[in-house]
């Protein structure tokens, strides 16, 4: 049973360093919860939304990005709050899976 855990998430570690998430600026910007400011503008831009949602959420760290809930998001950016909160899943997922799979390692290792 664990053999085959360790195969399943050695796939999906393959998976996700193979995937490309399409961006307006040619490659994926990296965003986590440690992203300072300029990380998160930089990846709102690569993302393609809209000035003024870059202007408004581009002001916080990551962690403050991870943090708001879809509602607010539709309150502050009112045309694109659904998207950026489709986007942050989506990062957040990559994260969760990227995660478990070092954690997985590391337990192998010993």
């Amino acid at each position: 049973m664990n053999d085959e855990l360790l195969q399943r998430l050695a796939k999906k570690k393959n998976l996700i360093d193979q995937m490309e998430i399409p961006s307006t600026a040619g490659n994926s910007v990296p965003l986590n919860y440690h992203s300072p400011s300029a990380e998160v503008k930089a990846w709102l831009i690569a993302k393609g939304f809209s000035q003024r949602t870059v202007q408004s959420l581009g002001v916080l760290n990551g962690a403050q990005l991870f943090s708001l809930k879809n509602e607010e998001l539709c309150r502050v950016c009112p045309l694109e709050g659904e998207s950026v909160y489709m986007q942050i899943l989506g990062q957040k997922s990559l994260l969760e899976d990227v995660r478990k799979v070092s954690e997985l390692e590391t337990v192998r290792e010993k």
